[in-house]
């Protein structure tokens, strides 16, 4: 893993070889992390999880990423409906 650009209390992010790695260090590294190619859709996805919002984005895997991120069940649970809607 690459150099940690950002951090606050829930989340770091780290430049990789095709982007950035966004990680919510409340869960473990293997299934609280996703990978993103601008370190803007990092900013825009923390702040989302944080304000515990619905995107705007109607992206397959931007909503994947989300409920990667996630740890709040009702964020998660809003989220998944998104994502059946979308397939």
């Amino acid at each position: 893993m690459g150099m940690q650009v950002y951090q606050n209390t829930h989340f770091k992010v780290y430049r990789s070889e095709d982007g950035f790695v966004i990680h919510n260090i409340d869960k473990g590294f293997e299934n609280g992390h996703t990978h993103v190619q601008k370190y803007d859709t990092c900013m825009v996805l923390i702040k989302l999880l944080i304000n515990k919002k619905a995107p705007k984005s109607k992206s397959r895997y931007f909503l994947e990423s989300l409920l990667r991120l996630c740890d709040d069940e009702g964020y998660r649970q809003q989220i998944q409906q998104l994502l059946m809607r979308v397939q």
